[in-house]
């Protein structure tokens, strides 16, 4: 196998532009996985926290974060739901998706807005029911232990939530249950049925799109603020900061889009992320390899073709019960971290966070499953050289799965047949049927930013 690059079509943008809103079946479903692995290790009852950048947790089961304030739901075996939120949600509690009691509190608001009748914590936690005849469980948004049934003391919830609880029910009672949600092998997040698929496809998808769309505004002379334009839409909330940058980046430590304009030859990286996945691209402002080798001499062969090679090895590589170690020493092996310095995993699972967890790492005993969703994302650090990115999402789906999403989701079903097919015609790319891709733009990789025609194929 070698990689080249062509004059190629470029992928039909194909985002449905049609929301996915998750079904009480599918509410009914988490709750149930949640509360199973709750009975199996002895919890009677979990504290989910969140807050605007840690809200996925909560969110699995009540539909929404708390925007800029805190929030806690208590989770009991018994089934009973209660949320504790600050005074601009505590409104949003008859909407949660769990049926939900629950109460004001004041503390989780902004800081200097009415505090009432000022009260300790442990006053509001004593007006809801919290189970506390077995173990009560932290589920915050920080694994802090690869071991599934570590459940340590540690904790990213505020120290003013963990003394509360440890004043009313005693520390010897209260451990980290993270791993019941974001576990990448056990927990209940990690896996998705059909309708959570097409709900997060609608995130990469769209990224997807919207890193095209980047794309095809780099010219010279065009400024940070455009490509940035064309990466956040349709008003969603990212899930990552958008990077558009051209040239050096961090200037001023400045991590923002600015009105810095594109010159020939500059260093490019677009970012976007939403629910579901991330997506981009790194590379430079040229129109061919003879001036890529101009600026930076041995970037396509030290870098960008051993990376597409090495990305079309981990779309081919990626099997239904692989352990994540024995696939991270494979990936070791055909793409050395000595020679090419990738950092972090070779790819991660994906949710309502751009990162929940990953099951690649060194030793792994967890599976890769049907119903993960994950990022090919591995990122090569080089000396003297510019990194390389084409990230994007994928499903992973057996037989039963594809047949729930064909039967269930007929409109994705169709999407993902055509990105396939694109796959296979323009760049030769045959991916494993149970390999889903999440956007039309999964492998499509133009090495010359300027040159809105070629990309990467292999041969």
């Amino acid at each position: 196998m070698t990689i080249s690059f062509k004059k190629v079509t470029p992928p039909k943008k194909d985002h449905s532009n049609k929301s996915v809103i998750l079904s009480d079946a599918t509410y009914a479903q988490r709750k149930e996985k949640v509360l199973a692995l709750m009975a199996e290790y002895d919890f009677s009852s979990l504290v989910i926290y969140a807050d605007k950048e840690h809200g996925s947790n909560f969110e699995y089961l009540t539909g929404f974060i708390p925007r800029f304030e805190e929030g806690l739901q208590v989770l009991n075996q018994d089934g009973s739901s209660y949320l504790l939120l600050g005074n601009e949600n505590a409104n949003k509690i008859k909407f949660a998706r769990v049926q939900s009691e629950g109460i004001k509190v004041p503390l989780f608001s902004l800081p200097n807005q009415p505090m009432g009748d000022f009260k300790p914590l442990e006053d509001y936690l004593g007006q809801v029911v919290i189970d506390n005849d077995k173990k009560i469980g932290f589920v915050d948004w920080k694994l802090l232990s690869n071991t599934f049934d570590d459940f340590h003391k540690q904790t990213a919830v505020p120290q003013f939530i963990v003394e509360a609880l440890a004043n009313k029910f005693g520390a010897d009672k209260l451990f980290n249950a993270t791993a019941l949600y974001m576990h990448p092998e056990k927990g209940a997040r990690v896996t998705n049925n059909a309708e959570e698929i097409a709900r997060y496809e609608f995130g990469a998808s769209l990224a997807g799109d919207a890193v095209l769309d980047a794309m095809d505004t780099l010219e010279a002379g065009v400024s940070e603020f455009v490509a940035g334009n064309a990466l956040n839409r349709n008003g969603q909330y990212p899930s990552v900061v958008t990077i558009a940058a051209f040239g050096e980046r961090f200037i001023d430590a400045n991590i923002y889009p600015t009105d810095n304009t594109l010159d020939k030859g500059d260093k490019v990286s677009l970012t976007v992320a939403y629910k579901g996945g991330l997506s981009s691209r790194n590379g430079y402002a040229v129109n061919n390899d003879n001036e890529i080798n101009e600026i930076d001499k041995g970037y396509l062969e030290e870098v960008v073709y051993p990376y597409f090679e090495t990305y079309h090895w981990w779309l081919q590589n990626i099997e239904i019960g692989v352990e994540g170690g024995a696939f991270y020493d494979a990936f070791s092996e055909f793409y050395p971290q000595e020679k090419y310095g990738w950092e972090l995993c070779p790819g991660h699972l994906v949710g309502d966070e751009e990162w929940l967890s990953s099951p690649f790492f060194a030793g792994s005993t967890a599976t890769v499953q049907s119903g993960n969703l994950f990022q090919v994302d591995f990122i090569p650090s080089q000396e003297r050289h510019h990194g390389v990115s084409c990230e994007s999402t994928v499903a992973i789906a057996d037989d039963t799965l594809r047949a729930e999403i064909k039967e269930t989701q007929p409109e994705l079903w169709e999407r993902i047949e055509a990105r396939r097919e694109y796959l296979s015609a323009n760049l030769n790319i045959q991916l494993p049927e149970h390999v889903l891709p999440m956007s039309s733009t999964l492998a499509y990789y133009r090495p010359f930013l300027l040159d809105h025609e070629t990309a990467l194929v292999v041969e």
